[in-house]
């Protein structure tokens, strides 16, 4: 009986941190400035998918106060039918936690009623040409997501920071999600 029950702690307590998901610290070179200028980059590889996490173009602009907001576009085939997104993003920066985000996103095809709530934390990027990304997301049934993701200027080859990141992670490319083998649309369109 006293097995049964160690088991069943164990499970309750295993699956309680299975849903959480913590920032890992973010890039010791991380310029807002700089970073927020990239203007387009393509996700390229994803840890944890789905698939259509490696389906975006990101573009950066700024808001008229001056802070960053990112449109994020999703163009996925499921099947036959296309499924396209665009969100509208508000990056907060989270205090005392330079390249760590507080995200809003809204939907932009349902009018921003609903809502996408993130936390964000840049791994790695050289603040012009790549982005590994950690994102950390909680749905409204109240689920915790985490996935890593590599965004980068452009949809084709690696970028030489982005290699020598996985190699400091100890991460290799053919267990990640690629947008190569995605069923993404092309030519995203912004």
């Amino acid at each position: 009986m006293k097995m049964i029950i160690t088991v069943t702690f164990l499970g309750i307590l295993m699956h309680a941190f299975a849903e959480e998901c913590e920032l890992m610290q973010a890039a010791k070179d991380f310029d807002s400035e700089k970073y927020f200028s990239i203007r387009r980059a393509y996700a390229i590889y994803s840890k944890n998918g789905p698939k259509e996490n490696v389906c975006r173009l990101y573009k950066t602009k700024k808001n008229s106060d001056d802070t960053p907001k990112t449109l994020v576009f999703e163009d996925y085939k499921n099947g036959e039918r296309p499924r396209k997104t665009l969100l509208e993003c508000t990056n907060t920066p989270k205090t005392g936690s330079k390249g760590q985000f507080d995200v809003e996103c809204q939907d932009k095809r349902t009018n921003g009623t609903n809502k996408i709530q993130l936390e964000t934390s840049v791994l790695a990027t050289d603040n012009k040409s790549y982005v590994v990304l950690q994102r950390c997301s909680k749905t409204a049934t109240g689920n915790n997501t985490e996935d890593i993701v590599v965004l980068q200027r452009f949809k084709v080859g690696v970028e030489k920071g982005v290699e020598d990141y996985f190699d400091t992670q100890g991460w290799t490319f053919n267990k990640w999600i690629s947008r190569e083998n995605a069923n993404c649309v092309k030519e995203l369109k912004l």
